[in-house]
C-alpha cells in the first residue's frame, strides 16, 4: 500500500480531528501522526479515542525526528505529498527528512474525500447556519441609522460567541448605500443613513463547519431600481437552485442564473456559488467554467449578484445540500 505524507491542516483536521498548528500524518497501511510535545496530550487522545476518521498512532516529534522516519520510512521508494500546499521550501525540507525516498504529488487528494458530506457533517453544517440565523435577526432587529458597517461587524462576531459559534467563518461583509457594489468590500465606518442598502455577507463555525449566508434589505422604501434589481437576483438564484441536482454539470445552474438576469449578467462578475465544509470555500465551484460535476452530498453556496459600480449592488446566498432531487436548502432566513 502506498504512502501519502499529509501537511495541509484542514485535510489533518478531517482525518484525525486534531486542531493544532504542528503536525503531519503519514497515511498508508498504518497511519501515524507526528506533533510536538504541546500537543501530545490532544494527539494522545485522539488516538485512544477510535472516533477519527482514519485510526492513528501517534509518535511526539523530537530532535530524532529524521532518525525516526528513515527508520520507519527510509526503505520505501516512493512516498505522495500534497503539492497543491507544499511549498518549494517545505518540499527541500521532506526531502532532507526522507532522504533517499522519491517524493511524488498525490494522484488522489484528501479533498476529494471531502467533498462528499457525512450525515454527521450535514448535520454539524445545519446547527452552523442556524446560529449564523439566530444572529441575522439579532442584527436585522437592531439596525438603524446612524451605525457603523465596523460597529455591525464587531456586533456579528460577539453574538455569534453568545449563541454558541466557535469563531465566524470570514470576516463578515457591512456594506451600506454604494459600498454595497464592491462584491467583497472591506468594513469602514461610514454610517448607515435613512433609505440606504444594507449587504450582509456572514457566516459562523461550529465544531470546524462554516456557514455562509448573504442578505440585502434596505431601510425605508427601495427605489425602483433598486427593487427591480433586487427582483432579478432572487429570480436568478431561485432558477439556479431549480437547475441544481445530482448528476448534473456544476456549470449548470450558473448558466441557469445569468439566463435569467439577461443583459444584466454582465454587472455579476463572480461564480453563481462554492462548496462549504471545514473551509468557506471548497470544492467545487459552481460557475459557468466549472468542469465538475454536482454529486449527492455535496454542499454548496447560490450567490448571485449585481453590482452597478458607485450606485449599489445586491447579492442573495442561501447553502445547502446537492440530493438526487434537487437542493436542500439550508438557509430559512426570508428573501
Amino acid at each position: 500500500m502506498s504512502t501519502q505524507l499529509i501537511t495541509h491542516a484542514k485535510n489533518i483536521e478531517y482525518l484525525t480531528g486534531f486542531t493544532g498548528s504542528s503536525g503531519f500524518l503519514l497515511m498508508g497501511q498504518k497511519n501515524i501522526f507526528f506533533t510536538d510535545f504541546r500537543y501530545r496530550e490532544m494527539a494522545q487522545k485522539l488516538a485512544d479515542s477510535n472516533k477519527s476518521r482514519i485510526p492513528f498512532e501517534f509518535i511526539e516529534m523530537n530532535q530524532s525526528l529524521k532518525e525516526t522516519i528513515q527508520k520507519r520510512y527510509g526503505k520505501r521508494k516512493e512516498i505522495s505529498f500534497e503539492s497543491s500546499h507544499v511549498t518549494v521550501d517545505e518540499l527541500k525540507y521532506w526531502k532532507k527528512i526522507f532522504k533517499g525516498v522519491k517524493l511524488s504529488p498525490s494522484k488522489k487528494t484528501i479533498e476529494e474525500m471531502r467533498w462528499i458530506k457525512d450525515a454527521n457533517e450535514i448535520k454539524l453544517l445545519k446547527k452552523s447556519q442556524k446560529i449564523n440565523e439566530k444572529v441575522f435577526h439579532e442584527i436585522r432587529n437592531s439596525i438603524k441609522p446612524g451605525m457603523t458597517e465596523l460597529e455591525i461587524a464587531w456586533q456579528i462576531k460577539v453574538l455569534g460567541h453568545e449563541f454558541g459559534a466557535e469563531d465566524i467563518s470570514f470576516e463578515p461583509i457591512v456594506a451600506f448605500g454604494s459600498h454595497s457594489a464592491v462584491p467583497h468590500h472591506h468594513n469602514s465606518t461610514r454610517k448607515l443613513k435613512k433609505r440606504d442598502i444594507v449587504l450582509i455577507d456572514m457566516g459562523m463555525k461550529y465544531k470546524a463547519y462554516c456557514s455562509d449566508m448573504t442578505r440585502t434589505f434596505f431601510i425605508g422604501k427601495p427605489t425602483a431600481e433598486q427593487a427591480h434589481v433586487y427582483d432579478l437576483v432572487l429570480q436568478a438564484q431561485l432558477a439556479g437552485i431549480a437547475a441544481t441536482r445530482a448528476g448534473v454539470k456544476a456549470s449548470t445552474p450558473d448558466k441557469a442564473a445569468r439566463k435569467v438576469m439577461g443583459d444584466m449578467a454582465q454587472y455579476f462578475g463572480h461564480s453563481l456559488g462554492h462548496g462549504i465544509g471545514l473551509d468557506v470555500h471548497e470544492y467545487p465551484s459552481v460557475s459557468s467554467r466549472s468542469k465538475a460535476t454536482l454529486k449527492e452530498g455535496m454542499v454548496v453556496t447560490m450567490e448571485p449578484g449585481i453590482y452597478l459600480e458607485g450606485k449599489f449592488g445586491v447579492r442573495i446566498e442561501d447553502m445547502g445540500r446537492v440530493t438526487t432531487k434537487g437542493y436542500e436548502n439550508f438557509t430559512k432566513v426570508e428573501k
